[in-house]
């Protein structure tokens, strides 16, 4: 398993992603949509949030096996919802 910096680094590394593309969305089609922009960018931040607790939970009084399951349930989480916001934002001015 990899630790936990490196967990964060990741975390940090694709919510970052979700905003940059964000802000480029804004810049590249002006303020239609922005509001919807900003919400998915709020979302992205809430989500950092809470899997950045998620990966800072105490896990002394758990087994290895249980430890690794966690991870790879928050790991899980953490890709398909970075593929659903980045889906969201890339699909706002699609058929318009």
């Amino acid at each position: 398993m990899a630790s936990r910096r490196d967990f964060k680094k990741d975390i940090n590394f694709l919510t970052n992603e979700i905003l940059m593309r964000g802000i480029i969305h804004i810049e590249f089609f002006g303020n239609k949509n922005s509001e919807d922009v900003y919400a998915i960018m709020n979302e992205a931040a809430s989500l950092r949030n809470n899997y950045i607790a998620r990966v800072n939970e105490k896990t002394s009084a758990k087994t290895s096996l249980e430890v690794k399951a966690h991870f790879k349930v928050v790991y899980d989480e953490l890709l398909k919802s970075t593929h659903d916001l980045l889906d969201r934002i890339d699909n706002l001015d699609v058929g318009k």
